[in-house]
């Protein structure tokens, strides 16, 4: 596959949240998160951009990766345009830090 200006996004997202989220999965479960952001690229390249954002979405939730306003927002617009279930963006919401100096 090729890189569509949605699937660069998604890669400059992913790459923004690996280093933070490895340390905030840690934090959470104990375990890092950048093994499983990395596959969620290759999903993408796949052609499979839903399951590559459900599974990124998925896995911010459950390891508590706090989100800026504009990580959101770029996620929320990926998954309208990928046609994900907006069920996954709920879980995400409680995520965004209203104090972004805080990350």
């Amino acid at each position: 596959m090729y890189w569509t200006e949605d699937r660069l996004r998604f890669k400059r997202l992913v790459e923004g949240l690996s280093g933070r989220a490895d340390v905030d999965a840690e934090a959470a479960m104990g375990s890092p998160l950048d093994a499983r952001l990395a596959d969620a690229v290759v999903d993408v390249l796949a052609g499979e951009e839903q399951l590559a954002l459900d599974t990124v979405c998925v896995n911010l939730s459950d390891y508590e990766v706090q989100l800026t306003r504009e990580e959101y927002a770029m996620i929320a617009g990926l998954a309208a345009r990928w046609d994900v279930d907006d069920r996954v963006l709920d879980r995400l919401d409680r995520l965004v830090v209203r104090n972004e100096s805080t990350i």
